[in-house]
């Protein structure tokens, strides 16, 4: 299975404050999204922090089986206290977000 995103921590004073995971389009085109799931869920079951999903290099739109895995793992987050945060999303994204109200139920940041 190719491992296409890249994980790294991103940390303040040397506290971590978040596992950051850089998306690339073909890890949610329709044929990378199963083998994207497990790896992004195995991340998140075994996160203690935040996890931030860093959409910059993402140049298509999201289809709505890509939003129901960001709910997820939203969900699977939230059930741990912890919280799924999505940078570095472009205007048809976050457009996307903003008409499915997704824009207040996951936390974007700028």
């Amino acid at each position: 299975m190719k491992k296409s995103f890249n994980i790294y921590n991103t940390s303040q004073k040397g506290k971590t404050l978040a596992v950051v995971i850089k998306i690339k389009n073909e890890d949610i085109s329709f044929d990378g999204l199963s083998g994207f799931r497990e790896r992004i869920m195995s991340t998140i079951q075994n996160s203690k922090e935040d996890v931030q999903l860093d959409f910059t290099e993402i140049t298509m739109s999201l289809d709505s089986a890509t939003i129901g895995e960001l709910m997820k793992y939203h969900a699977a987050l939230e059930s741990q206290n912890l919280q799924l945060q999505i940078s570095g999303v472009n205007k048809l994204i976050r457009t996307v977000f903003r008409l499915n109200k997704l824009d207040t139920i996951l936390h974007l940041i700028d």
